[in-house]
């Protein structure tokens, strides 16, 4: 099974990205990503055998479960990866604790964990054909809410991410 932490934005959050990722592809070329998969990734896993996925559920009970506001105010795309992203200028301090918290969780279990630093970002576009120079944009707030540990699955040849599990953030 294909899983990842992430969080999750809410369906009138969904529809602003999606709409902001529209107006990119029509700028840069390339394929918007679908409003249902809006997310920020925390830690990405990969394939997991399914009996280590509940170890995972039970990991969302040990991670900080404050909710936080994040201002995603930067548009950029990285081009070895061929998507365009909007991120926050300024990553909160609630954001960077409960992924240092859900890293040294998965790293204790033996589980993988990214050696890159973290870039917390929404990917807006996929296959993008044109470059999109960093550049600030009109300010997007989310009130973030929810943990969530997904899944991806293949949907008629459409990837599609399901919610595994999942917390609420207070």
């Amino acid at each position: 099974m294909r899983v990842f932490f992430a969080l999750v934005p809410d369906e009138a959050l969904r529809a602003v990205l999606a709409a902001l990722g529209r107006e990119l592809a029509r700028t840069i070329g390339g394929r918007a990503v679908p409003q249902h998969n809006a997310h920020l990734t925390l830690a990405f896993l990969g394939e997991v055998e399914t009996a280590r996925v509940p170890p995972l559920h039970a990991m969302l009970d040990t991670v900080p479960h404050a909710a936080f506001s994040l201002t995603l105010d930067r548009v950029g795309e990285w081009h070895h990866a061929g998507v365009a992203w909007v991120a926050p200028s300024l990553v909160p301090p609630q954001l960077a604790a409960l992924h240092a918290r859900l890293n040294e969780a998965l790293a204790a279990e033996r589980y993988p964990v990214e050696a890159r630093p973290f870039r917390p970002h929404v990917t807006l576009v996929r296959r993008r054909l044109r470059v999109l120079a960093e550049r600030a944009t009109q300010p997007v707030e989310w009130n973030v809410r929810r943990l969530s540990l997904l899944r991806s699955d293949a949907v008629q040849g459409a990837v599609r991410y399901r919610e595994e599990a999942g917390v609420p953030l207070r």
